[in-house]
């Protein structure tokens, strides 16, 4: 191992690394797996580490004991604006949570959503051309989300807008705790709770509902905390699958050979599906704080850090995927770090698959040869997402 060059320069908030952040974790994975660096603002932490290797990612999200997510997942962030969920907690809660979403989220449900999803994105995309021209970020890849979102928890179509409203605000400073962001968390909070009390009164068939009423005396959730759940779902939607769908688009857009691929023969997209979602890494990386120290890449990391695990390195490891910087639909992925690993694989996996897979799938039939305004694309300002503010698509 060689030490960086001397004129070296990443860091994963500069702007500048937004649109094409592999060269900088192909140099840091050979030369400085375990990474220091500053941290911004320096609210909470002075300093975190990146961890680049497709292995050290993998083990560290394998050993939570030693990686806690009780103190936050997001850098330097006070744990205490984040709404409670599951995704910033520790075993045994953790598990607790984890077992009893799943008990509603099964795979049965996520299956029965397709032709939900397939026609809402049919009728919009169809809106949407007949109108002469969208946004593929703003006008489709934001809206499909939302809308399965709307359905899962029994929420009425009319508040799509206001739900929009709140995406766009969490997504307007560089992180998750800028002014606009806890002004919309802390609406979305009230409406959540509300939301929750008028179930407990009136259940449904939804998800809400069936959490609610669902449970026994022995493993029941707080009203604060499924608002917290709701609000996960929220995030997990809007930040995450908004942005593999419309980071699809303009990869898509990008490779025409490999385009032709899934429309000339659909049934390629099982295996084309995960190697898109390989390629894209919308979730750029996810944090953890040590709680003993541990040794990575030859540096010591002392109990009580940061460190930032970059999945999205971690998926461009060429120890592990050979050229893995080319889009290749046909690469048998046999799996990737894109949904995490160990206890908090995202939970909504399936979901977040389910409304990828379909909307490209509807973008392609009706708009086979579609591109996308290359000088148009604006990126969000958001670590660790690879997010997406506009793509104008062109036909």
């Amino acid at each position: 191992m060689t030490a960086l060059d001397s004129d070296f320069d990443f860091d994963p908030f500069d702007p500048r690394f937004f649109d094409d952040p592999y060269p900088s974790y192909t140099e840091l994975r050979h030369k400085a797996p375990a990474h220091r660096l500053p941290t911004p603002g320096g609210r909470v932490w002075p300093h975190y580490w990146l961890i680049t290797r497709a292995e050290d990612v993998n083990d560290a999200l394998a050993d939570w004991r030693t990686f806690s997510s009780a103190r936050g997942t997001l850098i330097d962030t006070d744990i205490s604006l984040i709404p409670v969920n599951m995704f910033n907690m520790d075993p045994p809660r953790h598990d607790e949570h984890r077992a009893i979403l799943a008990r509603v989220l099964t795979p049965a449900r996520v299956a029965a959503l397709e032709p939900h999803v397939r026609k809402s994105a049919a009728t919009l995309l169809h809106r949407l051309v007949e109108e002469g021209g969208f946004d593929g970020a703003t006008d489709y890849a934001q809206q499909i989300p939302t809308i399965t979102m709307c359905e899962l928890l029994g929420l009425p179509l009319s508040d799509r807008d206001q739900f929009l409203r709140w995406n766009m605000e969490t997504l307007a400073g560089s992180d998750f705790t800028s002014p606009e962001a806890l002004a919309a968390y802390s609406a979305m909070e009230s409406y959540w709770q509300g939301l929750v009390e008028e179930r407990r009164r009136q259940p449904g068939e939804d998800l809400i509902s069936l959490i609610l009423h669902g449970q026994t005396e022995g493993d029941a959730l707080t009203d604060e905390e499924v608002a917290g759940f709701c609000s996960l779902l929220h995030d997990a939607s809007q930040n995450t699958t908004m942005n593999t769908i419309a980071n699809g688009i303009i990869e898509l857009a990008r490779h025409p050979d490999e385009r032709r691929k899934l429309v000339e023969a659909p049934d390629r997209w099982p295996r084309a599906l995960e190697e898109l979602l390989r390629f894209l890494s919308p979730v750029q990386g996810l944090a953890r704080a040590t709680t003993r120290d541990v040794e990575i890449g030859g540096e010591t990391i002392p109990e009580g850090d940061q460190v930032l695990l970059l999945y999205g390195s971690a998926n461009h490891d060429e120890s592990v995927f050979p050229d893995p910087d080319v889009l290749d639909l046909d690469r048998p992925v046999k799996s990737h770090w894109t949904f995490g690993h160990g206890i908090h694989f995202c939970l909504g996996n399936a979901v977040a698959r389910l409304e990828t897979r379909v909307s490209l799938q509807v973008l392609l039939e009706r708009l086979p040869d579609y591109g996308v305004d290359e000088a148009g694309i604006v990126r969000n300002q958001l670590v660790p997402t690879r997010g997406v503010a506009h793509a104008p698509v062109l036909f």
